[in-house]
């Protein structure tokens, strides 16, 4: 899948080169969201990111049941991107426990499992923390 996207950024293609692009500042913009706890737009970014691998790399390859799967997030006001290149989504639900209620429900309803996230703290030091950021 993602050596047909591979090569056409080897091959300058411009959609390819701005859109991912776009990812990479989207990550940048996420940190933002998260460390100003704008979970609104985190949500947004989001759904940004998937809405963007989805063009670059086509339904096809990324296959209907992972697409439905964000997109039975999305019908309850989710945000919802792939975990990595598919077979799980994690998605945000910044409305809150009413919300997450609705996810569960529907994805019940259409067979998928909800594990929640458990967030933990970095295992990065400062070292390593100041050498990201400085690139």
């Amino acid at each position: 899948v993602h050596s047909t996207v591979r090569q056409k950024w080897l091959d300058g293609d411009k959609f390819i080169i701005s859109t991912m692009e776009e990812v990479a500042n989207i990550a940048l913009e996420g940190r933002a969201a998260l460390l100003e706890k704008d979970y609104a737009r985190l949500a947004r970014l989001m759904n940004r990111n998937f809405d963007l691998r989805r063009r670059m790399f086509g339904e096809d390859a990324l296959g209907a049941l992972n697409i439905e799967m964000v997109e039975v997030a999305r019908r309850v006001g989710a945000a919802s991107k792939f975990t990595g290149s598919g077979g799980a989504v994690v998605a945000f639900c910044p409305e809150g426990p009413s919300q997450v209620k609705l996810l569960e429900d529907a994805c019940k309803k259409a067979g998928f499992l909800v594990q929640p996230v458990e967030v933990v703290p970095s295992r990065l030091n400062e070292i390593d923390l100041k050498t990201l950021l400085s690139k």
